[in-house]
């Protein structure tokens, strides 16, 4: 998941040979539960697609503090991509980069970067492939990215 190698026994789920964190737990948990069996990545949704109304709390715990590093990700793209098991891919709105990161084998998050200019602030939006909710629910893909956006700050502190 997201790049770090998970080993799964029957006592837990173990990271880097320590326990996971609780809510990785409960995303690999609740992906491997899943009825699901392909992925379909297009057309790319935002969390808000998936019900409920966490739209606006995953802009505010998500999208904006990976905004105030945009230039950081976009200028180290290429020593953090790898590790983060990601791709640079064309962007769908004109952004300075945009990124398909393959969160899970079967979840894919799209996350678009523009720099900060005279005229608009640094912006990033994140998009989960067309089917994700049929691998996790909702709250575990807002996890998801709030886990996908923690990895990308840390990645970009220690690069």
């Amino acid at each position: 998941m997201l790049g770090q190698e998970y080993h799964i026994f029957r006592d837990g789920i173990r990271l880097c040979g320590q326990k996971a964190p609780d809510s990785h737990e409960r995303i690999i948990v609740d992906y491997l539960h899943s009825a699901g069996t392909e992925l379909a990545e297009l057309p790319w949704r935002s969390i808000g697609d998936f019900g409920g109304a966490p739209g606006v709390e995953f802009r505010q715990r998500v999208e904006l503090p990976l905004a105030q590093h945009a230039d950081d990700v976009i200028t180290r793209a290429s020593v953090i991509l790898p590790l983060l098991d990601a791709e640079q891919t064309p962007s769908m709105i004109g952004s300075d980069m945009a990124i398909t990161v393959r969160a899970l084998p079967r979840v894919r998050l799209h996350i678009e970067l523009s720099r900060e200019s005279q005229e608009f602030p640094s912006e990033a939006w994140f998009l989960f492939s067309n089917n994700a909710n049929v691998f996790l629910a909702t709250a575990s893909l807002q996890i998801l990215g709030e886990l996908c956006k923690d990895r990308i700050l840390s990645l970009i502190r220690i690069y």
